[in-house]
């Protein structure tokens, strides 16, 4: 099993959308499938993108080492809902639990805007460091 160090979060910039019309997406710009690991959707499911076996293709210089998760939505326009954040902060805690992922400052943002302005990222970082 591979050995991740982190965790990055994303949105998608764009309505709900599944797994698969993200992988449409990434697809079109020449990757051989989805970049993300994991999608959150509006209702809280989790879907599986790339496979955690696999590098993934969402965080150029972090992507042989962290996971990607991706809320859908733009979150620069509105906060994501609440059924996506219990879900972002269950599957962020599971696999900082599976893969031993230890150190608080191994959960990044893509970037400064992303996961968009909306995102709150204080009580995300509070709510999954709540048990460490």
């Amino acid at each position: 099993m591979r050995r991740w160090k982190g965790i990055t979060i994303h949105h998608s910039l764009s309505h709900d959308v599944s797994t698969h019309e993200i992988d449409r997406w990434h697809k079109g710009r020449g990757w051989r499938e989805i970049g993300y690991h994991f999608v959150i959707r509006k209702n809280g499911d989790i879907e599986p993108g790339r496979s955690l076996e696999d590098v993934g293709a969402h965080h150029l210089g972090k992507n042989s080492e962290n996971i990607g998760i991706c809320l859908t939505g733009n979150l620069n326009e509105k906060e994501p809902t609440q059924k996506q954040m219990l879900s972002v902060v269950a599957l962020t805690r599971g696999l900082r639990t599976k893969f031993e992922i230890l150190s608080d400052n191994s959960i990044v943002r893509h970037h400064e805007k992303c996961p968009g302005e909306y995102f709150p990222w204080d009580f995300f970082m509070r709510e999954v460091n709540i048990e460490w």
